[in-house]
């Protein structure tokens, strides 16, 4: 993750922010530019060990991240 952050997401003239966060009942990163959402990093852990992360920046979805969404069957 470490990584991932120091990968250039501060190089830009801009105010940023991340903020540690469930994303679909797991761990995650919510990344803010200038105060608005940027996109998410859901991270999967499996044994106590990151396995995978998944970055995702599409409007559409981030649309409804700052919102809890009740699940149905």
């Amino acid at each position: 993750m470490a990584r991932l952050l120091a990968a250039g997401w501060w190089k830009r003239d801009a105010e940023r922010s991340v903020e540690l966060v469930q994303i679909n009942g797991g761990p995650g990163l919510l990344v803010r530019v200038n105060g608005e959402i940027d996109g998410v990093v859901a991270v999967r852990v499996e044994n106590g060990y990151i396995t995978g992360a998944y970055h995702v920046r599409n409007p559409e979805k981030l649309s409804r991240v700052e919102r809890e969404t009740t699940v149905s069957r």
